[in-house]
């Protein structure tokens, strides 16, 4: 039990960096000018994410409330056997930024419920606090972006037909908030849809591999937290696998989202930049 004890505590320190992360980061706030470089893919990446930093401050703007009631499971295999826990969790935010989650009830291993689950719901609240926000913001002062593609994403929750830039992000610093990998943003809103990555620094010397699968949903004019899956392999062996559904908002309330470009306009101009400099690739 002390082996699996050691072992599940390592294996989530990426969870809980992971998760309250990627939350703040797709309500997004602070507009930052794009740094120019040779690279045009890199100039246009630049360009995307700072139209998704203007708008996310506006949708953060607009966004009063919300609540919604979250499920946190976690699954390891390895040594100490298999074992599962889960924590349920009323989640409310308040504008201006203020996010309360609270623990409602839990099940399975002890352990992991008090060692793991516990301390990425304290983990979440802290990446929300005003100074962690700074260091997760998608800008050029912490990220340098290309844009690598286009897709029209097909999983659950997203609007059919809507198109999505597909950039690769690297961070330009190495802390517990970064990561690399990458992003999916709206043609439609430039909003961020999804986030494929991997830490930007290796939370443990124990563990050999992390990911995360952020993916966003959205209500009106507002995206919000989705679905979020987060797995680890411990170098002496283990696999662990974290799924955090943020359930379906009962409550949401908001006023209109407003826009200093018009949504047309900024479309129009961005699918023109954007095609030409994907047909000359």
């Amino acid at each position: 039990m002390r082996t699996f004890a050691k072992q599940t505590k390592l294996a989530f320190i990426l969870a809980m960096c992971a998760v309250g992360a990627t939350e703040t980061l797709a309500q997004g706030s602070g507009v930052a000018n794009a740094t120019v470089t040779p690279d045009p893919n890199q100039v246009k990446g630049a360009a995307i994410i700072q139209q998704m930093l203007k708008r996310n401050s506006e949708r953060t703007a607009a966004l009063e409330r919300y609540t919604s009631e979250r499920t946190y499971s976690l699954d390891y295999s390895g040594t100490g056997g298999e074992h599962h826990a889960e924590v349920k969790v009323h989640a409310e935010y308040t504008r201006p930024e203020r996010k309360h989650l609270t623990i409602v009830a839990e099940s399975g291993s002890k352990f992991l419920c008090e060692k793991v689950l516990r301390k990425l719901v304290e983990g979440e609240q802290e990446a929300s606090e005003g100074n962690n926000r700074n260091q997760i913001s998608l800008g050029p002062e912490n990220y340098t972006a290309v844009l690598i593609g286009e897709e029209t994403p097909d999983w659950p929750g997203v609007t059919p037909g809507v198109k999505a830039w597909v950039l690769r992000v690297t961070p330009k610093i190495d802390n517990k908030f970064t990561y690399a990998g990458r992003i999916w943003i709206s043609e439609d809103d430039f909003a961020i849809m999804r986030i494929l990555a991997e830490p930007a620094k290796n939370p443990s010397f124990w563990l050999n591999h992390a990911s995360m699968d952020m993916r966003y949903i959205r209500h009106g004019d507002l995206w919000l937290p989705g679905k979020n899956i987060s797995s680890s392999h411990i170098k002496i062996g283990g696999e662990a696998k974290m799924t955090i559904d943020y359930g379906t908002y009962p409550v949401v309330a908001a006023s209109p989202v407003r826009s200093t470009v018009e949504t047309a306009e900024v479309q129009a101009q961005s699918a023109k930049v954007m095609n030409a400099s994907l047909s000359e690739r």
